[in-house]
């Protein structure tokens, strides 16, 4: 089960210089409103691992404790194994990149990036080469001497993030560092921090409302939700094998079939039947009798003659015909349900949209299907 769309950055994490971060049963009480349920997270040295899912969610209630601007209410942060809850924000030695750049309009690009040394009491040197090297780091060797003002929006971002490498700090924390920007510049920032987290080997923890963005630049994620960690896992692994309804949906497009009874179970491999009648094989990951629907991915349905040679077929009608940029997009009913599949089909020149009404055969193999709690 893949998608294109949707890839996990599965390279090996730089080894030495990253921190160490655990999360030991913390939690945020605002009076009787739970923000953050008691949460346990261990991130490894080296390691981009991204916090994602909707507004309110926590996860930037998690960062905002570890960077010390919001106090606890239960629990340890430790770095490397030292409980910092007590440290002040400003002795942690975490770099922070925010989403509105939180540059100082009246310093120049150099002096915004050497700031963070100046205030260390580095020598006016030190300081010199150090932001030499931030700014050939993110390309900017030329516009040292520019104001804020007069940079794009994606190189702000870029001097905001030479200012967090600048100090060599063995952390970094950003929150939805790219959210201002539009898709274009978007995507090329996510290069950008690929490679700056790749040549300072630091551990990054990146927080960010999508999916896409955080697949693309994580070794591993957390899904959150509404103040609890829902599941972790690299990106394949959460798109593949989504652990609940709201998983599958927030990391990208599912059809998601309701299932009535469990009929029979080899190994991973289940028969399951839907309220409609339909009997559907599977995979299940884990305890069946927990699992109450079957996850599927658009792409991995097949339409047409290919489908009878899959271990699910089934004769649908088309609902609906979409023609998408490098695909086509379909919604297929199946016979006697309620069940509306969500089917991608790649695009050439000259193939044809089916028309809306037809029958077609529709199907898809057990080892592309996964049962998942229907929370």
């Amino acid at each position: 089960m893949s998608n294109p769309d949707f890839h996990g950055s599965l390279h090996a994490a730089p080894a030495g210089r990253g921190a160490a971060v655990e999360f030991d049963h913390i939690s945020k009480d605002y009076g009787d409103l739970t923000v953050l349920h008691e949460t346990s997270l261990r991130i490894e040295p080296g390691e981009l691992f991204a916090l994602i899912g909707p507004s309110g969610s926590g996860k930037s209630t998690l960062l905002g404790m570890l960077a010390g601007f919001v106090p606890p209410s239960y629990g340890a942060i430790r770095v490397d194994g030292t409980d910092i809850v007590a440290v002040p924000p400003y002795r942690r030695n975490i770099g922070m990149v925010f989403q509105n750049y939180a540059l100082f309009p009246h310093m120049s690009v150099a002096e915004n990036i050497g700031f963070p040394l100046k205030m260390r009491g580095c020598s006016r040197g030190e300081i010199a080469e150090r932001v030499k090297r931030a700014l050939a780091m993110v390309r900017l060797d030329s516009m040292g001497e520019r104001r804020p003002a007069q940079l794009s929006g994606g190189q702000q971002q870029r001097v905001a993030l030479a200012r967090a490498a600048v100090y060599d700090p063995r952390l970094l924390l950003m929150d939805e560092p790219l959210g201002a920007l539009d898709k274009n510049l978007r995507e090329e920032m996510q290069e950008e921090i690929k490679r700056l987290q790749r040549a300072l080997g630091a551990t990054v923890i990146y927080v960010t409302h999508d999916q896409q963005e955080a697949a693309f630049l994580a070794d591993r994620l957390a899904v959150m939700r509404a103040g609890m960690l829902e599941q972790i896992g690299t990106p394949r692994q959460l798109y593949e094998m989504p652990g609940t309804h709201f998983v599958a949906s927030f990391l990208g497009e599912a059809s998601l079939l309701p299932v009535e009874e469990l009929l029979a179970r080899d190994g991973r491999e289940v028969r399951v039947r839907t309220p409609g009648g339909l009997v559907i094989r599977a995979l299940a990951p884990s305890r069946v009798s927990e699992r109450r629907a079957v996850c599927l991915r658009p792409e991995n349905i097949v339409l047409g003659p290919a489908a009878r040679e899959r271990d699910n077929h089934f004769l649908g009608v088309v609902e609906e015909a979409v023609f998408t940029t490098g695909s086509l997009r379909y919604r297929v009913r199946l016979p006697g349900s309620d069940s509306v599949l969500t089917v991608r089909v790649p695009s050439h020149p000259g193939i044809e949209l089916l028309a809306p009404g037809s029958s077609v055969d529709v199907g898809w193999d057990a080892a592309m299907a996964v049962t998942i709690a229907d929370d």
